[in-house]
């Protein structure tokens, strides 16, 4: 789905309507150097906000969550980029903030005619649980490499690569943990049982591409953009680089039973190290018992069985989910 947008949108307006207050700069004398007008933030759907300011006399720019706007949530969302900024600007003309668009300049926008600064484009794909995509995460952001770009960082909960380019980087988070953070919650009125469960399995791979990119793939004009540009994209420039040994594995049934504590003996167990070689004698007798009241012996050494294991990047050639029936029943979808 399309999830964030930066734009300038061809729109007379009244620019004393579209701001926030000012930011001015004097110098040390008190004279006055420069006035930089605020954005204005709007509301749209469940308080879901977009920032807008005037960029010139007929000239506007935004910034922000289209699908967010619209639906508020972004669990899943249109590809095409064009309907989608259509929408968002039939729905921005009924709030009071003076845009008073010509018949030249609505049709304009609804075709795509104007200016993007930056979109960022997300793919789903489902695991079993939260816990099982953050295992995924997590070993991305340690085993994985990009072409011509190299490791990728993890840091908290997600994996980036290319975290300060000023022209593309790429995230890998846990849906289903990010609506639990503070500020990303869903509205109580779209906390149904569905949506719930659909973030809870939810791997969002997600591409941020900023201006100086969006140029050289001639991608700042939005009408360059069909519904299908965003899944090539994220499929040219981040999976088809992606170098991930077929041998990084993801355990799919032990990981999620065992304490915190457990999981990286479990680990280097199933990796086939021999543990009595690892731990002293008293600590290897405690993680030996410890293991054994989870049906586990650490003291039989692993031939790197695959028994059990999925390799990651299995998850990574199958194909994302779009969005489920019931979202179109339950009008979730803008």
């Amino acid at each position: 789905m399309l999830d964030w947008f930066s734009a300038i949108l061809p729109c007379k307006h009244d620019s004393s309507v579209l701001m926030d207050g000012f930011v001015m700069s004097f110098d040390a004398k008190g004279e006055q150097q420069w006035t930089v007008n605020k954005k204005l933030t709007v509301e749209g759907s469940y308080s879901s906000k977009i920032q807008i300011k005037s960029h010139t006399d007929n000239q506007i720019y935004i910034s922000g969550n289209p699908a967010k706007f619209l639906q508020g949530h972004n669990l899943f969302g249109t590809d095409d980029l064009s309907y989608l900024m259509g929408r968002f600007f039939d729905a921005l003309l009924h709030h009071d903030i003076g845009l008073k668009p010509t018949d030249d300049q609505y049709e304009a926008i609804q075709q795509g005619n104007y200016a993007l600064t930056r979109v960022d484009a997300t793919q789903t794909w489902h695991l079993n649980n939260k816990n099982e995509v953050a295992a995924w995460i997590r070993a991305l952001g340690q085993k994985a490499r990009l072409k011509h770009r190299g490791s990728g960082q993890f840091s908290g909960d997600t994996a980036y690569f290319g975290k300060n380019s000023r022209r593309w980087g790429v995230k890998c988070y846990s849906k289903g943990h990010e609506i639990l953070a503070k500020g990303h919650q869903l509205p109580k009125e779209l906390q149904l049982p569905e949506m719930l469960e659909f973030a809870d399995k939810s791997l969002r791979i997600e591409l941020v591409i900023r201006q100086l990119e969006l140029k050289r793939l001639g991608l700042d004009i939005a009408s360059n953009w069909t519904p299908d540009t965003a899944k090539l994209l994220l499929q040219t420039m981040f999976l088809d680089n992606l170098e991930l040994s077929d041998n990084t594995m993801l355990d799919t049934t032990v990981l999620d039973t065992l304490p915190p504590r457990l999981r990286l003996v479990y680990q280097a167990w199933m990796n086939g190290d021999d543990l009595k070689q690892v731990f002293s004698k008293s600590a290897f007798y405690r993680w030996r018992k410890e293991m054994l009241s989870h049906g586990i012996d650490i003291a039989i050494v692993q031939e790197n069985s695959n028994a059990n294991v999925i390799p990651l990047v299995r998850y990574l050639e199958a194909q994302p989910v779009g969005i489920p029936d019931w979202a179109y029943e339950k009008k979730l979808v803008a």
